[in-house]
Formats: C-alpha cells, structure tokens, sequence
C-alpha cells in the first residue's frame, strides 16, 4: 500500500482526519473483472447498482478505470467492473 501524506491531522476542532491509502496498480490489475461497453446516458452510479449491487460503490468503478466522477461518458468506451466487489474493499 502506498504511504500517505496526511497522517492524523487535526483540521477542525481538533478531530483527526486522515486521507485513505489507495491500492497500486498492481493490486488493482490483479483483481478479476468483466468488461462493459458504456451506452449513451450511463452513470457510475446506475452501472454501480447494477453490477455490484448498490450506487454507493460507484467510486469502486471510478477507482478500477481511472475515472473522474461524471454523469456521462463516451458511448462506446469499455470498461472493468470486478466480478467480486469484497476483492476490492479488501484492500482499503
């Protein structure tokens, strides 16, 4: 895992916060995954509730294509979803 920049930092009202450590590459291309081919008018969070069972993963499509979060993207475009959403989160 890679290291982060943050650590315990007390921003507000001397709470702690601290930044998540994302997995590298190398994690990430290990896991297993199916390809889809985005339509017109997709969202993360529809492709989200569709193949992983609940729009609130769609960061774990975002984090597996290097995406941006976005409402639309270019019809055509293929990307990953993981067949398994527990080989994921299990590296965070």
């Amino acid at each position: 895992m890679a290291e982060s920049r943050y650590k315990s930092v007390a921003i507000l009202d001397e709470k702690f916060y601290e930044t998540i450590d994302y997995p590298s590459k190398k994690e990430l291309d290990a896991i297993n995954t199916f390809q889809i081919r985005l339509a017109n008018f997709d969202r993360l969070d529809n492709l989200a509730s569709k193949y992983l069972g609940s729009g609130e993963y769609w960061w774990v499509i975002a984090l597996m294509n290097d995406l941006d979060w976005a409402y639309t993207f270019e019809e055509g475009k293929v990307i990953k979803i993981p067949v398994q959403l527990a080989d994921v989160l299990r590296l965070f």
